[in-house]
Order: C-alpha cells, then structure tokens, then sequence
C-alpha cells in the first residue's frame, strides 16, 4: 500500500464514518469495519482516530486495549464539516498520497502560509500589509482552479516573496506553493 498522508486518512475516516452515519445515526463503526474495504491499514487508524476524537469530530467507545478503541461514529461538528465540501476539502484534502505536493496539496499549503505570515516578524503596517496580502491569495485559491486568475496569483505572489527577504521572516511554504501551482499551470 502506498504511504498516504495523514490528512488523507483522515479524510477516509471521516467518509466512511459519514456513510455509516446517513445509514444509521446511532450505528458506530469498529476498528473491523474501518479496515474492510483494505483502504486503510491498521497503523493508520490509531493516531489519526485519536487525533480526530482529539479535534471532536468524533466520538470513541474505548476498549481494553488502550491505543486501539472498540467504535466511533461522527460527532454533530463532524457531520457538519464533511457537509461543507469547502472546509472539508480545506482541512483534509482530497487525493494527497504522500508527503509530496501537487495541485491536491494547495488548500494545505495556503493554510501554512496563513500560519507562517501570522506568526512572521513584522509589526505595524508592513505586518497588515502581509496578511491581508495572504488573505486575498487564500481567497482567490478557493475558487474551483478552473476559474483562478493566474495573474492576480502571480501578483499576490510577488508581493508576498518581497516581505520573506528579511533574514528574520521565513515561510517555507511560500516556495511549495509556487511551485505546486507552477505545476498546475502546466497542466492547463
């Protein structure tokens, strides 16, 4: 089996859950249940179940077998999140295989960048600047990529390289993300 992201596990989870749910509300799945279908592995499912209990989107019966549990089944936040196509395909994007990156990876990558210019060494000005900058590139990314102003992103995008030249502000992520939507204008 290919290594697959967490995310993407995840997000298989939360799926099949989901199914499970629209069938029967009260219904749980098992550890069993959430193996059948040979999409995910057994080392897959304990820290990703627990990470999704962790976030309450799930709810877990726990066993006597402490990393692994006897059942789960979508919380309300669970079911309202894998009903929102946007947010769901924003938190756990689909089709990510592994730790690599293509045009799947970008709502990830956005989200980074997000993180990275709110935790960037600016102040005042120049630090609005930056995140309403990164605001207006996440907000033209989540349009369906059939629609997305490759111009305006490339624009976004210069501007957001002028604010990384300092020697104390690094968005890694920033470098990932052109280079998965160079890949995707490739494509077009």
């Amino acid at each position: 089996m290919v290594e697959r992201h967490p995310k993407a596990v995840r997000r298989r989870i939360l799926t099949m859950l989901y199914e499970r749910y629209l069938e029967n509300p009260l219904e749980m799945l098992s550890p069993t249940d959430l193996l059948e279908d040979g999409t995910l592995t057994r080392g897959d499912l304990a820290g990703n179940i627990h990470y999704l209990y962790d976030r309450k989107l799930i709810e877990l019966v726990m066993g006597y077998n402490p990393l692994m549990f006897s059942a789960a089944r979508l919380t309300p936040d669970g079911v309202d999140l894998v009903e929102n196509p946007y947010l769901f395909n924003l938190r756990f994007p689909d089709g990510i295989t592994g730790l690599e990156g293509g045009l799947e990876a970008v709502p990830l990558l956005v989200e980074q960048l997000v993180q990275e210019a709110d935790f960037a060494a600016h102040d005042g000005e120049n630090r609005r600047c930056l995140l309403r900058d990164v605001q207006y590139l996440r907000d033209e990314l989540a349009r369906p990529p059939h629609r997305w102003r490759h111009h305006v992103i490339a624009t976004v995008l210069s501007w957001l390289e002028e604010y990384v030249k300092g020697p104390d502000t690094e968005m890694p992520s920033l470098v990932e993300l052109k280079g998965a939507l160079e890949r995707a204008r490739e494509l077009d």
